[in-house]
């Protein structure tokens, strides 16, 4: 009868340890907002990068579980093991170079945009001597190359370069075009935002695989093929995208 309790108490002990080995685990930047992240209470609750997540996991048969930290943490969370993925982003906005990469998840615009009364500018030199609305620990490299004679604004999230951008801070803001689709369509004051924009450069993001997460590049890449395959992540992101926005 001891051994037998002795096997049900190991047995028991060991369930949490599989429950730990089979999760995903996602860094996740509080510098991002909705549509790709809705952060309440320090927690992930919603938007695009949560749906993708959720699939991601499914696919790979773990569970998912997102870990919120500001922006010069993330790439520390994945060296460390602490994260298995860090995604959205791409290789040069980084310092570490050491992470694998995923193919691509999400495609997207690099834009200036602007209130609905001021013009687009015709290009990004024109921007000469303007002050423009940037997110802290983003690169920016066609801004950067323009520097000093364009002078960044930095805030700590999207919303809040939204918010300065509204209330006349400044009359431009880089930000991307999936994010700035989504608040022309639910913002109480959408009403302010152009539909017009300077397009900067249309890119890819990714995910970064750690050097020590529990998942390797080539089962990230055959779950999100099927993915790509099955059309799920452009439902996702048709589901935040205004009627009529096209890239």
């Amino acid at each position: 009868m001891k051994a037998a309790a002795r096997l049900m108490l190991v047995a028991f002990l060991l369930i949490p340890h599989r429950a730990g080995a089979a999760e995903l685990v996602m860094a996740i930047s509080n510098g991002s907002a909705m549509p790709m992240t809705d952060i309440r209470d320090e927690a992930l609750r919603g938007g695009i990068l949560k749906e993708f997540g959720d699939a991601l996991s499914a696919q790979l048969h773990r569970q998912p579980r997102y870990v919120v930290l500001p922006r010069t943490r993330v790439e520390g969370a994945l060296l460390r093991g602490h994260a298995d993925l860090l995604c959205d982003l791409r290789p040069e906005w980084l310092d570490n170079q050491s992470f694998l990469w995923s193919d691509a998840i999400i495609s997207n615009r690099m834009i200036v945009a602007m209130r609905r009364e001021t013009p687009a500018p015709a290009s990004l030199q024109a921007m000469a001597g303007a002050r423009v609305g940037t997110i802290l620990g983003y690169r920016y490299p066609e801004i950067e190359q323009l520097q000093p004679n364009v002078v960044r604004d930095n805030a700590a999230n999207d919303s809040q370069n939204l918010e300065k951008l509204l209330h006349g801070r400044f009359n431009y803001i880089v930000t991307n075009r999936i994010y700035f689709d989504y608040q022309r369509k639910v913002h109480p004051e959408r009403a302010q935002l152009a539909s017009h924009h300077l397009k900067i450069t249309d890119f890819d993001t990714f995910c970064a695989v750690g050097p020590q997460g529990k998942v390797g590049i080539r089962e990230v890449n055959q779950a999100i093929a099927v993915l790509k395959a099955r059309g799920v992540i452009q439902a996702i992101l048709g589901r935040y995208r205004p009627h009529g926005a096209t890239h």
